[in-house]
């Protein structure tokens, strides 16, 4: 792997070498729209909870988040140089589907990421080892902006040992990809700047006049903004000047005035009369004018027509929207058709109407005067709307979902769906220890009074998202007390205990009385002083409630032996509770700690440790579900607390081997 890196990428990396986890499409849409509208990025970021940006953290330095944030917008070309928004970055803002939109940005802008993509497609399984991703890792661009933006934008899920392909999110960007041909920029410019007017015939308008080119609605199809997208070439990223779309606004405007003016005029019956030939045309002479082998309905709507106007002379004008899907037809070569039957003299108006001077008989035709001249009244109030909107339309940078976007985060939040987590440790602190545990602890020794100088000055200087063991189970506890939880229980896992349980009685005390359970698992092999240890400091302040309070042991041996009196204990070959876990309430309101720690002074003020907190849901959930099945397999080994008064040695093994 090459230790090279783009100097933007590696300046993003000198800063904070996190920085770009968790970025999400949402968090990328919300810097979108404070460019847009003119807002300070951190400001519109740092309220909506840092957690919503970083997924895992609630404190970034705001300076780290704005400057990730605008590296991005520029890298996916959302934003321009000078920070203004492209007409990509409009896109963003007008679709119903940001995230979506963001996600097929940066497939589309990043060559790399479509590679990946196509790679993961073709992938059976949605679990690979972690060695795999590294195997498909080329360089250190891969590695330190590629990799973490996939995740991010919620494409794959890194864990340390493996990864999980969300593969419904990248069929759909990669199926988008394969299934459209590219377009020019100037169609989509069109349907991104002109969401306002909301209506693909009238956009389709603009962008027509616009381009010089003819633009059809199924190209700004309102229905598909994303398979628009999908077309779009990226070259340099591109901002229509405003000036032009409102001139080419006004260009469309003057001409749908012009062309309600016509259809008014289609609707005059005094405008002139059609003269009515004696002569008659018949199926057979319709067939012989069509370019092609007309259908029946063909030849129906056109013995129809002539009927019609037969009939009804006054009608004069006919709106082409009634007859080109019909006779499937273009404009022009419907006129033709029309105008090469025998007696009959029109002409064509703008692509918009046929207006008839002369018409003969047609026998085997039906009236139809109230549904022509609906159509031509439907062909007026249309344009007439459409002159409507672009009186009104304004060209502002609007996002069309930020509130619901900010409203569901802030939900999150709330909900603890986006949730604190740190990283946990334990080191000597020189405060909290104290200065006189901590002279006891370097005495004269110069070494050791440079490495309590050290201690001191790395917890001064710490990322913000570090965190104590005792602060946290301090907060783990407190979290019952402060809030209303629904599943009122503590579980505690720790194979050793000490004097530590007594610093916490306080807050256990209060919990038990406000109808918490406390389940604590431990080991069965404590000596006797370790068993009289933890009834002293769990139990010797809990004078009520102690109901509340169950102690479970586990402790296997790896081969079935008999426990007797004769027993000696070296010679068991044991396994049991080895994992440090804490957790409180359930996986939607509860928190979880975990690590290195047991549950005593040495882990919790002096050992080098290490660990998570988390209020994640999902990781909530997995922790409780591991104890709660480990807790299953210890139903036996319950410890009578009765028996604790005692403590006869024998009584705590299991008693499938006594």
């Amino acid at each position: 792997m090459t230790n090279s890196l783009p100097a933007e990428v590696a300046d993003i990396r000198t800063r904070s070498p996190e920085s770009l986890w968790g970025v999400s499409a949402e968090s990328i849409y919300l810097a979108v729209c404070a460019v847009a509208t003119d807002t300070n990025l951190t400001y519109a970021l740092r309220p909506h909870h840092i957690a919503t940006v970083f997924q895992t953290n609630d404190e970034r330095a705001p300076e780290t988040v704005t400057d990730v944030h605008l590296f991005l917008l520029t890298k996916l070309g959302l934003v321009t140089d000078t920070h203004e928004l492209t007409d990509c970055g409009r896109f963003v803002l007008a679709s119903e589907r940001p995230a979506d939109a963001v996600r097929l940005v940066a497939t589309r802008r990043l060559p790399r990421i479509q590679q990946l993509l196509r790679e993961f497609a073709t992938i059976d399984t949605d679990r690979l080892p972690r060695s795999e991703l590294d195997t498909l890792v080329r360089d250190a661009e891969d590695e330190v902006f590629i990799a973490p933006l996939l995740a991010s934008l919620a494409f794959i899920s890194l864990y340390p040992e493996g990864v999980i392909l969300n593969r419904e999110t990248i069929t759909q960007t990669v199926d988008r990809l394969e299934r459209h041909t590219k377009r020019p920029n100037a169609a989509i410019t069109l349907i991104t700047a002109l969401t306002a007017l909301d209506n693909s015939r009238l956009i389709a308008r603009v962008a027509t006049t616009y381009t010089n080119t003819t633009i059809t609605p199924a190209d700004v199809d309102q229905t598909a903004p994303l398979d628009a997208l999908a077309t779009i070439e990226f070259d340099s990223p591109e901002r229509t000047p405003v000036a032009e779309l409102t001139n080419a606004i006004e260009d469309t405007r003057l001409a749908v005035a012009h062309h309600a003016e016509i259809f008014e005029t289609a609707l005059d019956p005094e405008d002139h009369s059609v003269e009515c030939d004696d002569a008659t045309v018949d199926s057979d002479l319709v067939k012989d004018v069509f370019p092609d082998d007309p259908s029946r309905e063909a030849v129906t709507e056109t013995l129809d027509l002539i009927a019609t106007i037969h009939t009804h002379p006054t009608l004069h004008s006919v709106a082409l929207s009634s007859l080109t899907d019909t006779l499937d037809l273009d404009p022009y070569p419907l006129y033709r058709t029309i105008s090469n039957l025998p007696s009959v003299d029109c002409s064509l108006r703008d692509d918009l109407l046929i207006t008839f001077d002369a018409v003969p008989s047609a026998p085997e035709g039906t009236d139809r005067y109230d549904g022509f001249r609906d159509d031509l009244f439907d062909a007026l109030h249309t344009r007439l709307s459409w002159f409507d909107a672009l009186t009104d339309v304004t060209l502002r940078e609007a996002p069309r979902m930020r509130e619901n976007i900010i409203e569901s985060l802030v939900m999150g939040v709330d909900d603890d769906l986006v949730a604190p987590t740190y990283f946990v440790y334990t080191l000597p602190d020189p405060e909290a220890l104290g200065k006189e545990r901590m002279e006891q602890y370097v005495d004269d020794q110069p070494a050791l009074r440079r490495e309590r100088a050290r201690l001191k000055r790395w917890k001064d200087q710490r990322d913000n998202d570090l965190r104590r063991f005792t602060e946290m189970t301090d907060r783990l506890f407190t979290r019952g007390q402060e809030r209303d939880l629904d599943e009122r229980v503590v579980r505690i896992m720790t194979p050793y205990d000490d004097d530590t349980f007594s610093e916490y009685t306080s807050q256990l005390r209060s919990l038990l009385r406000d109808g918490y359970e406390l389940h604590l698992l431990t080991r069965h092999t404590k000596r006797r002083w370790e068993w009289e240890r933890l009834r002293d400091n769990l139990l010797g302040d809990l004078e009520e409630n102690r109901e509340n309070v169950t102690i479970r042991t586990y402790s296997r041996y790896k081969k079935y032996q008999r426990i007797t009196s004769e027993t000696d204990e070296t010679d068991l070959a044991e396994f049991g509770i080895h994992a440090k876990l804490q957790t409180i309430g359930h996986a939607t309101e509860g928190a979880a700690l975990l690590g290195s720690a047991n549950f005593m002074e040495n882990s919790y003020n002096w050992n080098p440790e290490c660990g998570v907190y988390t209020e994640n849901s999902n990781f909530v959930a997995a922790a409780i579900d591991f104890f709660d099945h480990v807790w299953e397999l210890s139903e036996a080994d319950e410890v009578d607390l009765s028996s604790l008064q005692e403590i006869p040695r024998r009584s705590f093994y299991p008693s499938y081997y006594t």
